[in-house]
């Protein structure tokens, strides 16, 4: 392969880039409306616009339908265990009058429910993408704990989930996610 041309195309990696690049956008608007700074806004939208450019122009979705029927099953209970865990600790935290904790115990919960999607998705890469998500809401909770206000907990985790979620698919972009769904045989003639 000569040094300049890119590295093949990540099979069944484009609706994983898309949604990851989708909910990191969401975390960004709400990390950098937190702080406050319009720099900050644009500095995401044009990171979104980037990445998202990258990734429709290498990534595909060669076998991503099969993938997603396979855990299709997970998927849903995966969310469904996010949703209700996410539901959970807003009401604690609006009973307790605990507020600036609620985004900081989101994130171990959207860390969380990266970890049974590994297996079922051919996806190993979830797997450092939850472990961080769910350290940085560790971050975030002794940010909370040392008694900084709820925009300060949001920004952390606003502005660091959306970088998380965007490393993974920029990891998908440049080849490193493994290509679990080619056939067999091109494996073998790739190797």
């Amino acid at each position: 392969m000569n040094a300049f041309s890119p590295p093949r195309a990540q099979h069944g990696t484009l609706g994983s880039g898309v949604i990851l690049l989708f909910f990191g956008a969401v975390w960004w608007l709400v990390g950098a409306i937190a702080l406050g700074e319009a720099v900050v806004l644009v500095a995401g939208l044009a990171a979104v616009v980037a990445l998202s450019v990258l990734a429709v122009r290498r990534l595909d979705n060669i076998g991503g339908r099969e993938a997603y029927e396979r855990a299709a099953p997970a998927y849903r209970t995966a969310n469904a265990a996010q949703a209700a865990g996410i539901a959970a600790v807003v009401a604690v935290c609006v009973a307790t009058g605990g507020q600036q904790w609620i985004p900081a115990l989101v994130t171990v919960v959207v860390g969380a429910h990266f970890f049974p999607l590994v297996r079922p998705f051919g996806r190993p890469e979830y797997r450092w993408t939850g472990a961080l998500l769910i350290a940085l809401g560790l971050a975030g909770c002794v940010t909370a704990l040392a008694g900084a206000e709820v925009t300060t907990v949001l920004t952390l985790s606003g502005l660091g989930s959306a970088t998380i979620l965007w490393g993974t698919t920029a990891w998908h972009v440049v080849g490193g996610a493994p290509d679990a769904s080619a056939a067999p045989h091109e494996r073998e003639t790739a190797g």
